[in-house]
């Protein structure tokens, strides 16, 4: 396989901002920044219109369904999902002697690493048995079983794939803190430790065209509730 896994010291800095999606009265509301900020961080942050891809409502078997979208920020979607999903990049990133940019590689001087940022945030609303499996043929994570009916203390499985097929020694936060890797079948079982949102992510990153940037990273997170 040609993607690059991710290094444990890189997918901090990936996951230094996290996406994710709440519901709002009967809208679902798309947030970038710290689902759980430490202290001196700002909670949500600003984006544009431009940041955000995709923002699409699924049925139960994935399937896109028809929804309004308002791409001010912060994006609304409203429709009757059982699946919310959004495709967003912050840009390219360039790390110089002067810092962190963002800004393509051909476009500061002094650049030491660069790379293109894609993230994708899945909300699961209603479960069924093919969301147990990928809906694409991209990066992405995917419960075995029902996490809507998740309660504090149980144990639960999640399965990594990319390009259709089981991802393993991928790196996996859980609300922002490392919890692992997966194993050779890209499964790792994690445990609710609090209630409330549930977000767990997993990155990797491929060589690009070098000039604007040396690699993509791709960021998938997986979310839900429990105890609603």
């Amino acid at each position: 396989m040609k993607a690059l896994i991710v290094s444990l010291l890189f997918f901090s800095l990936l996951l230094a901002h996290e996406l994710w999606i709440e519901r709002v009265g009967d809208a679902y509301v798309l947030y970038y920044g710290h689902l759980q900020p430490k202290r001196g961080e700002e909670s949500k942050l600003a984006y544009t219109p431009e940041n955000l891809l995709r923002f699409e409502c699924l049925d139960e078997d994935g399937r896109l369904l028809n929804s309004k979208v308002d791409k001010s920020y912060p994006a609304r979607l409203r429709g009757s999902c059982a699946v919310i999903q959004a495709e967003f990049s912050s840009g390219y990133w360039t790390k110089t002697v002067e810092g962190l940019k963002n800004l393509p590689k051909d476009k500061v001087s002094g650049a030491l690493e660069s790379w293109l940022s894609l993230e994708t945030v899945r909300r699961i609303e209603r479960w069924s048995n093919a969301l147990s499996k990928p809906l694409s043929n991209g990066l992405e994570l995917v419960a075995l079983e029902n996490p809507l009916v998740l309660r504090m203390g149980q144990k639960f499985s999640i399965v990594a794939y990319y390009k259709g097929r089981p991802l393993k020694d991928a790196p996996i936060s859980h609300n922002g803190k490392f919890v692992g890797s997966t194993d050779e079948d890209g499964r790792i079982n994690l445990r609710i430790r609090s209630l409330g949102i549930q977000l767990i992510s997993v990155s990797l990153k491929e060589g690009a065209d070098g000039v604007k940037a040396d690699y993509v990273t791709k960021t998938f997170s997986l979310m839900f509730e429990v105890g609603r």
